[in-house]
């Protein structure tokens, strides 16, 4: 094989490897539009009259006949954009507890999934296709907690009810001392993570995780008796850029390496 042709065949295996390797990543999404959308599933009910309603819906109610009736709902959401790479939270949906006093005869939620579902879309630089919908399950348990005598957690003039989440894996307290739940997915040479906070969701004392039948340390959050209690979520998005791996880093400086050589082994005879 003459030199000059072997020259030739090393720039041409070399050179476009060295010009991938540096344009491997796309542009960041710096904005994007989101839906989401949430149900209850898996709900069932404590001993009791009266009925509970609305699984698979994103509204679950419970009451006796046609008394007072309690509930727990969740709105969607939904933004064409908005949601920045980096920046501050946006509003997701805010789930509402409506929580009348009910016969002590007449059953009470017990437990339930909320199956929330996040469908994002790329809107800056470029606009794009959304991404495949990605859904997270909570695993919720919740006790209705009788009026009389001592109250395990006092909020207005009567005791509390309690929710329990049943697993908090991958989640951590931010710096509004709520619990943050993550998760992260691969796009275009970045990495990109998703934090999804309800307000007032913290670490419950023990007394009232006893109560709800969860462990020490158990997390939740409490809600008032005969009122409408509401809890906004939201959530933000923040991206790095991933790092290649060692031997595509490897075979790019062999590459740079015999660039070089070639071009000294040219210099040399010129």
């Amino acid at each position: 094989m003459k030199s000059t042709f072997k020259k030739t065949l090393l720039a041409s295996l070399i050179v476009p490897f060295a010009m991938g390797a540096q344009t491997a990543s796309a542009d960041l999404i710096t904005d994007w539009g989101y839906s989401v959308s949430s149900i209850f599933t898996n709900a069932t009910a404590t001993s009791g009259t009266g009925t509970l309603d609305g699984n698979n819906s994103n509204t679950l109610s419970w009451g006796v006949g046609s008394g007072p009736q309690s509930s727990v709902s969740i709105t969607d959401a939904s933004a064409g954009s908005g949601l920045m790479t980096g920046g501050g939270y946006v509003n997701g949906g805010v789930f509402t507890h409506t929580n009348n006093v009910l016969p002590a005869q007449g059953l009470a939620l017990d437990t339930f999934d909320l199956v929330s579902t996040l469908t994002l879309t790329p809107f800056a630089p470029t606009p794009g296709d959304s991404l495949p919908a990605s859904a997270t399950t909570f695993q919720s348990f919740f006790i209705e907690t009788g009026n009389g005598g001592t109250c395990v957690e006092a909020a207005g003039p009567d005791c509390a009810d309690i929710f329990t989440i049943g697993d908090v894996t991958g989640s951590e307290l931010n710096e509004f001392g709520n619990f943050e739940f993550n998760s992260s997915f691969d796009l275009d040479g970045y990495t990109y993570t998703l934090f999804l906070e309800l307000a007032d969701l913290t670490t419950l004392g023990d007394p009232s995780c006893s109560a709800a039948g969860a462990p020490s340390g158990c997390v939740g959050l409490v809600t008032e008796e005969n009122a409408v209690n509401n809890f906004q979520t939201r959530f933000r998005i923040t991206a790095v850029e991933m790092v290649p791996e060692p031997g595509t880093l490897a075979l790019l400086g062999m590459g740079l390496a015999g660039l070089g050589l070639s071009r000294r082994r040219k210099a040399a005879k010129s």
